[in-house]
Parts: structure tokens; sequence; C-alpha cells
């Protein structure tokens, strides 16, 4: 399938300035929850740390952690390779620049009064300000407010620029980051809006609340995260292995399969809960129909890069993009059998759950942001890449902290399960004793990734203030590929 290349010859050329803005908000909020990340795991191995300062109790950073770290950094670095990849694959200038500025400004805002929200360092008692006490939907209503408008002022950018375009057919990536603007904005006033607006009878209450909030809960992985992260992946990946997308209708399986399956999943947080057996059950089944999308992915990823495995030793967004591929089978297939009653029983409520939710949210999709920033700020500045050795410190640090993080709570989660199922022969703390070990590599592994993202954002920094090339060539020098789709989709079946 080839693409149909635009009715006039000259070449847009991209400022790329919302690009910039949108990458510089996510990238400092990365460093500012990676650090309360870390603190929050330092915290199972010195309790008492910070102890006398309220707002840096563990119960308010972990929050803020996971929270800042969904909506902080992916959120914004989508946000911004959304600016950089739309306008390319429509063959026009992104709608306006400073419209995109301010979208960054107003979301930045919204994110600060969320996380002061959730510290609460002035031990408010306000209900405007202080969070729901719900998990994934802990963000105060001041908060919402400024995150919606901003949401909208995206969507109205990002949907003008795509009306205007002169690529008649829509390569995935576009149907990815379109799906993930629309089902943001879908599952983020469901999760957050009704049971603060309304209240009282005409709020959520009980079980109904529960559903809502696990609704909301799994959907921001599956239709905020995921959709948002595949999008740029499908973007990237034929972009730096200079070879065609492996196969164009597989692709779109996986699209509408992911938006068709994941909405049903949530209730499997509930299992063994509350609930009527039957849905229990429906979520059981529905979260083993995601391997659908998930190896309609992987197999369309694999196949991209068939004959160019060699390029993983010096290609660095490549190995961010196969990494993640390859975390990306592993937590979809994690996710489907914890589904299962008979291993829910054990690892619900355990560590276990901590380092499977990671891996989707850092050992998949930041590590597809990172191979996204690390492919488009480059030549969104003009400028060659700062350290090619740095980044390759970068992987590595975040491949093999995370896997000591992971590994450590899978094993440690899953005895605690165990433990935890044998009451007669082991005591609660017992049952916390035998973690310390695990929380010990837990911590030294997210050391390891905290170092990692300082690494990158000095790459970046120094990337973006290096003196520009006395005579660039197309994109700085940098260039692999056309920007153009027909390059993208070229030979795909």
């Amino acid at each position: 399938m080839r693409m149909q290349p635009p009715d006039t010859t000259e070449r847009v050329q991209h400022d790329d300035i919302a690009v910039k803005w949108a990458l510089w908000a996510g990238v400092g909020f990365m460093c500012l929850f990676g650090i309360l990340g870390f603190i929050a795991a330092v915290k199972f191995v010195v309790p008492d740390l910070f102890w006398s300062v309220n707002w840096m109790s563990w119960p308010r950073i972990r929050p803020a952690h996971v929270q800042g770290m969904i909506f902080g950094w992916l959120l914004p670095v989508y946000m911004s390779m959304f600016y950089y990849m739309i306008p390319r694959l429509c063959g026009v200038k992104l709608y306006s620049d400073k419209l995109g500025i301010a979208t960054t400004i107003v979301w930045s805002i919204g994110i600060l009064i969320a996380i002061a929200g959730l510290l609460n360092p002035t031990d408010s008692l306000s209900l405007w300000w202080m969070t729901k006490g719900k998990e994934y939907e802990e963000f105060n209503p001041i908060a919402n407010i400024f995150l919606v408008v901003a949401w909208l002022m995206l969507l109205g950018n990002m949907l003008t620029t795509f009306a205007r375009r002169r690529y008649t057919q829509m390569y995935v990536a576009l149907w990815y980051a379109l799906g993930c603007m629309m089902w943001t904005a879908f599952v983020y006033v469901i999760g957050n809006w009704p049971s603060q607006l309304l209240g009282g009878d005409h709020g959520f209450r009980g079980l109904n609340d529960a559903n809502i909030n696990w609704f909301y809960g799994h959907s921001v992985v599956g239709l905020i995260a995921t959709p948002g992260g595949l999008g740029i992946a499908y973007y990237f990946l034929p972009k730096s292995a200079n070879a065609p997308i492996y196969s164009h209708k597989l692709s779109l399986v996986g699209f509408w399969t992911l938006g068709a399956i994941y909405i049903w999943n949530g209730a499997h947080h509930m299992i063994y809960g509350p609930i009527p057996y039957w849905l229990q059950t429906v979520a059981t089944i529905f979260s083993f129909l995601l391997f659908i999308p998930v190896l309609a992915l992987v197999t369309n990823f694999f196949g991209t890069i068939r004959g160019e495995w060699h390029q993983l030793r010096t290609n660095v967004p490549l190995k961010f993009i196969i990494a993640g591929t390859t975390f990306y089978l592993l937590v979809s297939t994690q996710g489907s059998f914890q589904a299962l009653r008979s291993l829910n029983a054990v690892t619900h409520f355990t560590d276990w759950v901590i380092g499977h939710s990671h891996m989707a949210l850092f050992g998949t999709f930041t590590l597809y942001a990172f191979a996204a920033c690390y492919y488009a700020i480059p030549r969104a500045y003009k400028r060659p890449l700062y350290s090619e050795g740095m980044a390759d410190w970068h992987f590595w640090l975040s491949f093999i902290g995370f896997l000591l993080f992971s590994t450590a709570l899978w094993i440690g989660g899953f005895n605690q399960g165990i433990q935890w199922n044998d009451p007669a022969h082991y005591t609660f703390i017992q049952t916390v004793e035998d973690m310390k070990p695990f929380w010990h590599v837990r911590a030294g592994g997210g050391a390891l990734m905290l170092i990692g993202m300082f690494l990158f954002t000095f790459n970046m920094y120094k990337t973006a203030t290096s003196p520009a090339p006395e005579t660039p060539g197309d994109d700085g020098g940098a260039r692999l590929i056309s920007d153009s789709p027909q390059g993208t989709l070229a030979g795909a079946r």
C-alpha cells in the first residue's frame, strides 16, 4: 500500500514550537514525580524518612507520584508527540502553535493544583481542595476544571489540523492519536466529574461508585495511556527502523478491538468483591480477549523490523520501542491471567500488582515516550542528539533498573499472597518482615531508573541548547525516513 503524495510539491516547514513547550512541561514533571516515586520506595525500607513532615507522608506522595507520572509526564509528552506527528501525517502545519503553548500552560497549572491538593501541605479540609480519597480519582475539582479545559483546547487544535489535511488516507498512528484524545475526554469526565458535582442522592454511591471507580482506574491505562503510547510507537517504529510498517490492516484490527474490548475490563479489580458474579466473569472473559489487539500489535512491530534486528546494537529509539513492546506483551499476559479467580486470590492487594502496573506505565509507555523523544526532539530543534552514548546508558539504566524493580515485586508479591492465604502459619507482621529484602531491591532498581531519567533530561537539554549546525541538512541532518505517511506505509500489507 502506498500513500498518494499531496497535490503540491512544496514541502511543509514545521515550526514545532508547541512540541517543545509540551515536551519540557512533561520532562520537568517526570523529574519531580520520579523523585517522589523513589522516596515512596525508600519509605518501605526507611519508614521514618521525613516522619515529621505531614505532606511527605507515604499516603500523600504515593498518589502524587502515580497521578503525576500519568498526567504530568505521559500526557504532556503525548501532546508533544501529537503536535509533532499529526501535522506531518496530515501534510499540513499545526493549526495554531499559540494555542498549543496555551494548552501546555493551562494543563501544567492544573497538574500543579492537583498535586498541591494531594500533598496538601496546609492540611486544608476544603472539599474543593482535598483529594476525594478514591484511587485514581484523587484530583480536586479545581484541578479538573483546568485539565478539562486544556484537553478541549488540545482537541480543538488537533481536530482542526486533521480537518485541513492533504493526505486523504489515514495512517494508523492517526487513528490511535485521535482515539486517545476522544477516549480521554470520555473517560476522564466519567471518572472525575459526576460524583464531585452532583453529590448526595444524585451521585454514584456504593457498588455503582466502585464500578465507576474501577472503570475509570483501568481505563486510565487502557483507553488513555495505551492508545496514546501505541500511536506514537506506530509512528516512530518505522521511522527509527527505516522500514515500512508490516501490515496496515493488522494495525487497524488492533485499534478497533482495543476500543471495543477494554471498556469491560475494570471489574476484574473487584473479583471476590461485592459485585455480581456474572460481571466478574464478563471481566475475566474480556481480559483474555485483549490478546487480540495485543498480539496484533506485537506481530506487527516484530514483523516491521524483520531483517533489521541488527540495528538494535546502535539504534537507541529502536531499542526503547522493542523493549517496550516486549514488556507490553508480558504485562498484557499478566493482566489477563490475573483476572482468573484462582490467581487473583493470591496476587490481589499484594506487591505483585505494583510491579504489574509499573510494567505498563514505565516498562511500555514510558519507554515508548523516550524513544519518540530521542527521534523527534533533535529534528524539532534541527540539531543532532547531544550524546548517543548517554542515550545508550539511559536505556540500560532504565531496562536493568526496571527488571530489578519489577522482578523483586513479582517474586516478593507472589510469596506475600501465598503467606496471606495461610494465616495459620504466618502472621501479618511476618509477611511484612519477609518483604524487606524485596523492598531493598525495589528501591535499588528505582534509583537506577531515576538516574536514567536525569540522564535523559540532561541529554535533551544539551540537544536543545547546543549550537545549531552551520549548514543543516533536511531536519538538521538527522532525517532517517520521510515525514510523509507514504514513507511509513510504503510496502505495507
